[in-house]
């Protein structure tokens, strides 16, 4: 735990009461982990919402018992002692009564130093009203709320690199060109219409930006800066966040969001095309460095909201980006097993930035998925294969924007941290330097993390013994083979005969 005498950040939260929303999701759950393992501090509330029949406590409760707080509990007393610390807030966000009531609202407002608003929906597809009323209007709600806290010293608020992506060069400002009369005009107008004029009003309302959740994280921005400029606030914006790097588990992660939904059939040996431009260079971050900045964020809020009246902001990206779409594919490759690293370079991965090629490999996975899942339906199991391909086809088709696209951008404010001398525990304790990533080295392990902490876990749950796995294994291996074989001559007659 980092508690030093020589440790700025251990001193800063030495002893505070943090509010944490949004802390179920990807970020927020390795943000819980690495307060409760690396600082001193007195408490840790956790907004969280009751859901499919469980309580927030419960929802708690599962996620403290998953693999990512593993070191945690590695010592029993000491694990009794810091998980007592984590106190679940349930609320309501949609009524229109109190954020929070009784007794754990006067504890909120008496007794919290600093706030974390990870609440967002990153859900790509959402209808705009639904998305302006998760990111804006329940922040706004939630900031109302925060704005009565006695004790405040500072609030994170976490946006994304992209809420700008309209734009070529993204700078650490708030852009406030959002159109229609602003987000508050427009959160009128959506909220009395129906849901099919929603949509026809959709492209109008957010012209180039790819969907209404960058849109409505960009409305956020401005919600923050008109309402509550006042207020000791910065904002957060990183880029796409994966899995660990080394903290406190190497490659964990817990969804297939993006790159980890690219690459599960990949993992699995089966056939999969992305559709992307192998040129392009993402922004792309770990989520424990991720982590860290954010923490190292906070306290500089502090700094500069003492020197200046302007609300800072955070471009949390890799000024020395070296690795192409073309070079990271690589990397995962590498990372599979061998047998399957073959399969890979030989037959079973496709990328391609040619939509005519995209689509006849479109066609190919749905084939291949109708067949999984006749298999699946002989075996007695639940067709389920077509479903997971046409949610990674669509992922596919939502992400293209971002895998077709490269944005330049300034990020003084990060560099600036980089650059700051730190002790040498905050050094080892607290690393967010993106340029100190070995990058080779992290996506080799992207794949290998995304099967055991993402894919495992789920397919634990619907094998009946181990038995039965082991001579399905054995099966599957001959039928990936078969049918990669199959895929691979089809495209090439296709090929040939566009060739001609």
């Amino acid at each position: 735990m980092s508690d030093g005498d020589h440790s700025k950040v251990g001193k800063f939260y030495r002893g505070s009461t943090v509010f944490i929303t949004g802390a179920t999701g990807f970020l927020g759950q390795v943000l819980l982990e690495k307060i409760l393992r690396s600082l001193d501090v007195a408490k840790v509330y956790v907004m969280i919402r009751a859901k499919r029949n469980s309580t927030g406590a419960e929802r708690l409760h599962r996620i403290l018992e998953g693999a990512l707080f593993d070191k945690v509990r590695q010592d029993p007393p000491g694990s009794k002692e810091l998980r007592s610390k984590v106190i679940p807030v349930e609320v309501d966000l949609s009524s229109d009564g109190d954020l929070v009531e009784g007794d754990i609202k006067s504890r909120l407002l008496e007794e919290v130093d600093v706030v974390f608003n990870l609440l967002a929906s990153i859900s790509f597809n959402e209808p705009l009203d639904c998305a302006m009323r998760t990111n804006v209007v329940y922040s706004d709600r939630l900031l109302e709320f925060v704005s009565q806290m006695k004790r405040l010293k500072v609030v994170v608020h976490v946006s994304t690199f992209y809420s700008n992506c309209d734009k070529n060069m993204i700078e650490e400002r708030i852009y406030d060109d959002i159109g229609f009369g602003g987000y508050a005009n427009i959160i009128n107008i959506v909220s009395n219409m129906s849901d099919s004029e929603v949509r026809s009003m959709e492209p109008h309302v957010i012209k180039r930006f790819p969907n209404t959740y960058t849109f409505s994280k960009k409305c956020a921005e401005v919600m923050v800066r008109e309402k509550y400029g006042s207020l000791p606030i910065g904002i957060f914006r990183p880029p796409i966040v994966t899995s660990t790097y080394q903290e406190p588990i190497t490659g964990w992660i817990n969804n297939f969001n993006g790159p980890s939904g690219l690459v599960v059939m990949l993992s699995e040996g089966l056939y999969s095309a992305a559709f992307l431009d192998t040129r392009k260079r993402p922004f792309i971050v770990p989520v424990d460095y991720c982590v860290n900045a954010l923490l190292m964020c906070a306290i500089d809020i502090v700094e500069q909201r003492s020197l200046a009246p302007i609300i800072p902001v955070y471009n949390y990206t890799n000024p020395d980006r070296i690795f192409t779409w073309d070079k990271i594919c690589a990397r995962f490759c590498e990372g599979l097993p061998p047998g399957k690293r073959v399969l890979a370079y030989c037959l079973t991965a496709t990328i391609t930035r040619n939509p005519v090629r995209y689509a006849i490999c479109k066609t190919i996975m749905r084939i291949e998925g109708l067949f999984l899942d006749f298999i699946r339906q002989l075996r007695g199991q639940k067709p389920a294969m077509s479903q997971i391909f046409e949610r990674m086809i669509s992922q596919s088709d939502v992400l293209k924007f971002f895998t077709f696209r490269e944005w330049t951008m300034r990020n003084d404010n990060i560099q600036r941290l980089w650059r700051q001398e730190v002790s040498r525990e905050d050094a080892e304790t607290f690393p967010f330097d993106l340029t100190q990533v070995d990058w080779d080295a992290y996506y080799r392990s992207f794949i290998p993390g995304v099967v055991k902490y993402a894919i495992q876990p789920r397919k634990e749950k619907e094998q009946k013994s181990n038995v039965d796995k082991g001579k399905w294994e054995g099966k599957q291996c001959t039928l990936y083979a078969i049918w990669s074989i199959l895929f691979f001559s089809l495209l090439k007659l296709v090929k040939y005969f566009i060739g001609r």
